[in-house]
């Protein structure tokens, strides 16, 4: 597109739905079909239930990745944590109808980690002690329930309330028993029905995520999510680098520096191993608040006017934006980490802050695509940041 325009508010909020709508394309379920297909795995006997959830999606070329996966992002790693191949192996769960996966929409956060030297492999099994043994970190991004794998984003699909786990009681067990062992677990959920997919493992964990989405402020319409001290005038250069991108006016959505941004609270992952790996401010694009025990210690918190809201619109397609209840989501947080024992775990409320992704403006297959994630010009730090919190996991940062 080359006219530029100021997209409605409503396109605008819209926005804030983008696996919705990109799903009613079918397109995701077949990327990550094609995904599981691109990598080897850690050992383990199959998950039937997971191939069969795609068994029927329609064939899609392999070069239509591009339109949703930004394959051509690379991070200038000046010091990376490993040799090539030497790090430690970090499986990625693609067993579990997971909308991120190592070979779709992760990949390049799964180039990103591979650059530091870490081993990615796809995780195709049931989580049991045999196939965890294989994996020194396990990264679970938005595993789902089968329930909630065949349409969405209106009362006639399957993404209206109540969501269902996408665990089992013995699976969640034996992740718990793992990192008590020594083990490192990512666990990424973004907005709704992702965290009620993984609630049952947070709570014994210490952590109530909110099955909604949550914002700055109840009237943020771009969905972003600032946390930490930025620096305007970069601000404002990245955005114009955004519009030139797209060649689209975004002054509406993301011109504004937002006026509301949580914390990054004190933490390794903050600070880095030195000074130039520390973080000033990340952005995410919407996700879930979550409330954590005192066991965890906060990365990012939300600041004082942020909200989470459970879309009443999943359930009674009629019903207005307006009409959605708003809880106050102040102090609650989107990032965070524990010890465990002899394991760690950390938690993000959002998933797209850590891979290269575009967003459709309008909800429209062949609309202009805007840089989402580490690739965004505002999230110049996004990547750092990602790679600090693996760095924590695997051990070289600690308090």
């Amino acid at each position: 597109m080359t006219n530029k325009s100021t997209p409605s508010l409503a396109l605008a909020w819209a926005v804030s739905f983008r696996p919705l709508r990109a799903m009613q394309h079918a397109f995701f379920p077949i990327l990550l079909l094609i995904g599981t297909l691109l990598l080897s795995g850690c050992s383990g006997p199959p998950a039937v239930q997971a191939w069969e959830a795609w068994a029927d999606a329609a064939s899609l070329p392999k070069e239509e990745m591009n339109d949703w996966v930004d394959t051509k992002y690379r991070f200038a790693n000046v010091d990376p944590s490993y040799n090539e191949g030497d790090g430690p192996n970090l499986c990625i769960d693609e067993a579990h109808f997971n909308y991120h996966t190592a070979g779709g929409i992760y990949k390049p956060f799964a180039e990103l980690l591979r650059g530091d030297g870490y081993r990615v492999s796809q995780f195709r099994s049931r989580f049991t002690a045999d196939a965890l043994a294989n994996c020194q970190i396990l990264l679970i991004a938005n595993a789902q329930a089968k329930a909630n794998t065949i349409g969405f984003g209106s009362p006639e699909t399957n993404w209206a309330y109540p969501h269902a786990s996408a665990l089992t009681r013995e699976e969640i067990n034996e992740i718990i028993t793992w990192v008590r062992g020594g083990g490192a677990l990512f666990l990424i959920a973004d907005h709704e029905p992702w965290p009620a997919a993984v609630s049952g493992l947070a709570l014994l964990l210490g952590v109530h995520m909110f099955d909604g989405y949550a914002r700055a402020t109840a009237g943020e319409i771009s969905g972003q999510i600032v946390f930490g001290t930025i620096r305007k005038e970069e601000w404002r250069e990245a955005v114009r680098l955004l519009e030139e991108l797209v060649d689209l006016d975004l002054n509406a959505q993301y011109g504004h520096v937002p006026d509301n941004p949580g914390d990054l609270a004190p933490h390794p992952v903050v600070d880095g191993r030195n000074p130039r790996e520390s973080i000033e401010w990340v952005v995410t694009f919407m996700g879930h608040a979550f409330l954590a025990s005192d066991d965890w210690k906060p990365i990012m918190v939300f600041g004082p006017n942020a909200v989470s809201i459970a879309p009443l619109a999943l359930n009674f397609g009629d019903t207005a934006r307006e009409d959605d209840s708003l809880f106050s989501a102040a102090g609650w947080l989107q990032g965070a980490t524990r010890k465990l024992d002899q394991g760690r775990i950390a938690i993000l409320g959002e998933a797209a802050m850590c891979t290269a992704q575009f967003d459709d403006l309008d909800g429209e297959i062949d609309a202009p695509l805007i840089p989402e994630g580490i690739n965004a010009p505002h999230a110049p730090q996004n990547a750092q940041f990602c790679l600090n919190v693996m760095h924590w996991l695997s051990g070289l940062l600690d308090e």
